[in-house]
């Protein structure tokens, strides 16, 4: 199985990710790239979302970067294919994530995702209880009310 690479970039300063992890292909590394970022950018659980303005991760395999999106909003700079000249193999200004530390975050990610599709399950499973006590109140108002129209029309007899 390929192995990625998960860089964290704030400018010309690099987070490299030395170990990376192996994925089933360049779908699946985005994939990861992506929910990775979602979580990141989570103010419910990573704090203030404007501390990762500017940073980007960066999705590399063997052949080198193939994938890069910005982490927080706004994004202070516009990646381009001619406008993206740093290269991965820069030395890092910040210390690299260990291998403890990224197959922490990916078990951290995989673990929220799956309560995410099961609260996602959850979520539904009450929507349609939800729905279906509304109907049974729409209709246990109109018998109300055609039980007071009964009790009206016999009491003015």
């Amino acid at each position: 199985m390929p192995r990625y690479f998960f860089h964290l970039s704030f400018g010309q300063r690099t987070v490299p990710d030395e170990e990376g992890v192996e994925l089933l292909n360049r779908t699946a590394a985005r994939d990861e790239a992506l929910a990775v970022v979602r979580d990141l950018a989570n103010p419910e659980h990573r704090g203030n979302p404007r501390r990762w303005a500017s940073w980007f991760l960066d999705v590399a395999d063997e052949t080198g970067g193939f994938f890069r999106t910005p982490i927080g909003h706004p994004a202070l700079e516009l990646v381009t294919p001619e406008t993206d000249t740093r290269r991965f193999d820069q030395p890092a200004a910040i210390a690299p994530l260990s291998h403890f530390q990224t197959a922490e975050l990916v078990r951290e990610m995989a673990a929220r995702r799956e309560m995410t599709v099961q609260l996602l399950k959850d979520n539904k499973q009450l929507r349609r209880e939800l729905a279906s006590l509304h109907l049974a109140s729409k209709g246990i108002r109109i018998l109300t009310h055609r039980l007071i129209s009964l009790a009206r029309a016999a009491g003015g007899r």
